[in-house]
């Protein structure tokens, strides 16, 4: 057995490429934020930026982008645009939908204002206003104007022509995008409205540019594929229409609480006008305002009509009536005369009746006298025979006592029917 220390034996180092599972975690994070990096690359979407008048109630990361009913994004940022008069909201719209992001694409919010001829925007009250998208035309872009309200035509109908209308009433109420109707039918939008000045006249102007589609006027599509074949068929018909009383006119659908719109249709005994040219912008002439703007005007008419009328002094003398009705009511002579008619038509009646016995009696008297007036112009004739042609008074005197009787006959009947004009007399003779 020895005492010495033990032998040590040399440590052997092994080297191998795998660095430790130390390393395994921060591994494992870049992996992570490697996969979410290519992840947010790929579905991140492409940003675009619409510009609107008003917020609308719109929310970061919480407003959607649909286009036909489908969610393709959301508003990922709202800032005020430096004019300090307008939104600028920025949209993150899905990679998959970056064809559609072109100059002809419009942007607008449904829901911004309800309307009651689309109860569906009721529901921004509640949940909030969304965006949509319609695509359209032209070259990519990711800058773009958005409305507060549908367009009424969708950005494919192409091409359009555009015209200048002159209106009166609140025009400055038109938005862009607002309907303009021929007879009912959408046929174009409003463009823009502006308010102009003339300091020669004095006079405010309200041009509302207006654009039509060929295609929703009834005008053959293969014949409109060039901008100026459109133009100038259109002319042609709106210039045949014009002259027939074809006006445009500011208008409210329903009236006091639907949007404002352009409205073309024929005014009855409008005075004549045709197209004209201003500044290179083809004119339609105008009416007064339709819908409750003309109601209201047309009302003021009537008021003043109404107003000019002599209505107080009628009055005064309505109240004078009135007040001598009222004296003449009031008299004490007024009972004591009805007293008096009263007692005299009870005295009338008493009389008629004590007195119709004797007018019975009287008129069956007058019968029996006709009776013998007529025996004796019997007896007259059968006395004087052939003999009678020779003295000529006696026929005479005969006729007459036959037409006496026939005379007391008739007055006995009438007075038996009528005993009463004994003491009224007769109605026709009562002066």
């Amino acid at each position: 057995m020895s005492d010495g220390p033990p032998q040590r034996t040399p440590a052997v180092v092994k080297r191998t490429s795998w660095p430790g599972w130390i390393w395994s975690v921060p591994i494992a994070a870049l992996a992570v934020a490697g996969w979410i990096g290519i992840r947010a690359l790929v579905q991140g979407g492409e940003k675009v930026t619409v510009t609107f008048d008003n917020a609308y109630g719109m929310k970061a990361d919480d407003t959607s982008v649909t286009m036909r009913g489908l969610k393709i994004g959301s508003v990922s940022e709202l800032t005020l645009a430096p004019d300090g008069r307008h939104i600028k909201a920025v949209l993150k719209i899905d990679r998959a939908e970056k064809q559609y992001l072109r100059s002809g694409t419009r942007f607008y919010l449904h829901g911004a204002k309800p309307d009651i001829v689309d109860p569906s925007s009721f529901k921004g009250l509640i949940s909030g206003p969304q965006i949509v998208m319609e695509p359209g035309p032209g070259k990519p872009a990711r800058q773009f104007d958005g409305t507060d309200r549908a367009p009424a035509l969708a950005p494919e109908h192409r091409p359009t022509v555009q015209y200048v209308v002159y209106l009166s009433g609140p025009a400055g109420e038109l938005k862009p995008g607002a309907q303009v109707e021929l007879l009912g039918f959408p046929v174009g939008t409003v463009i823009k409205t502006t308010l102009k000045y003339d300091a020669r006249t004095g006079a405010l102007a309200t041009p509302v540019e207006i654009a039509l589609d060929p295609s929703q006027l009834g005008l053959a599509t293969a014949t409109t594929d060039s901008g100026s074949d459109a133009k100038t068929l259109v002319d042609t018909m709106l210039k045949r229409l014009v002259a027939e009383g074809l006006r445009a006119q500011l208008t409210q659908d329903p009236p006091l609480v639907g949007s404002r719109k352009v409205k073309l249709d024929f005014v009855q005994d409008a005075p004549s006008a045709t197209l004209m040219t201003e500044n290179g912008a083809t004119v339609i002439p105008t009416a007064s305002s339709a819908g409750v703007d003309g109601i209201v005007s047309k009302a003021d008419q009537v008021m003043s009509k109404i107003n000019g009328l002599p209505i107080h002094e009628t009055g005064e003398d309505v109240r004078k009536t009135v007040s001598q009705l009222r004296r003449l009511s009031s008299s004490p002579k007024i009972p004591d005369t009805i007293s008096h008619i009263d007692g005299a038509a009870a005295q009338a009646d008493q009389t008629l009746q004590q007195v119709s016995p004797q007018i019975r009696a009287l008129a069956a008297q007058l019968r029996e006298t006709a009776s013998e007036v007529e025996s004796t112009a019997r007896a007259a004739n059968r006395t004087l025979g052939a003999g009678a042609g020779s003295q000529n008074d006696l026929p005479d005197t005969l006729h007459e006592l036959t037409n006496t009787a026939r005379s007391i006959r008739s007055l006995a009947d009438h007075l038996d029917q009528h005993p009463e004009e004994l003491l009224r007399g007769r109605p026709g003779n009562a002066k």
